[in-house]
């Protein structure tokens, strides 16, 4: 049975680099999550988002610059081993990686219009993951993510900022429920 677009929204879920198999998805998931990342609406047809594609082979590289640079950035007494040995773990279960990049380079929109369609194109990314018994997803803004040595990694410019990843794995399963609270809990009469 199809789903509509009201059960695929509802059942969107943050899949995490845990629940991940380490099996790697076709490339039929990831260029549909790119082409429909494109049909995001966007401020006079400027297309401000930008895709870094992490491939399978690259992703342990990626890992050690984010561990090095957690590293290098957290003081002695909050630094975990843990989550230092855990972002390098995470190179055994993920599929791919999708650095979300944001360019500045029409003068006729706002910044923040930008950063609203760049996560309009995310959104479509995780809604078109319904359609894939076993692939998950989610966006993270750790990493190294607000770092200038992950900007220089990724060979970005001036005008290009890093917003975070779209992390990719194959599921086993997919969690579908989710604990929201009424929407009328955000709603106002003005």
């Amino acid at each position: 049975m199809e789903k509509n677009i009201n059960h695929i929204i509802k059942e969107r879920r943050s899949i995490f680099p845990k629940e991940y198999t380490g099996e790697i998805l076709p490339d039929e998931v990831l260029n549909t999550l790119l082409e429909n990342a494109n049909f995001a609406p966007n401020h006079h047809s400027n297309y401000p988002w930008r895709f870094v594609i992490i491939n399978p082979n690259k992703i342990k590289v990626w890992l050690d610059k984010a561990a090095e640079i957690y590293q290098s950035n957290t003081s002695k007494e909050l630094f975990k081993e843990d989550k230092f040995n855990k972002i390098l773990g995470f190179s055994q279960l993920i599929s791919h990686v999708i650095a979300i990049v944001m360019v500045r380079e029409d003068s006729k929109t706002k910044e923040l219009e930008d950063v609203e369609a760049v996560a309009c194109a995310v959104q479509n990314m995780y809604l078109s993951l319904s359609q894939f018994e076993n692939a998950g997803g989610y966006w993270s803004t750790g990493l190294g993510t607000y770092d200038s040595e992950m900007k220089s990694f990724l060979r970005l410019n001036e005008n290009e900022t890093l917003l975070g990843y779209f992390i990719l794995g194959h599921v086993a399963e997919k969690r579908m429920l989710g604990g929201r609270r009424n929407y009328q809990n955000f709603v106002r009469e003005l």
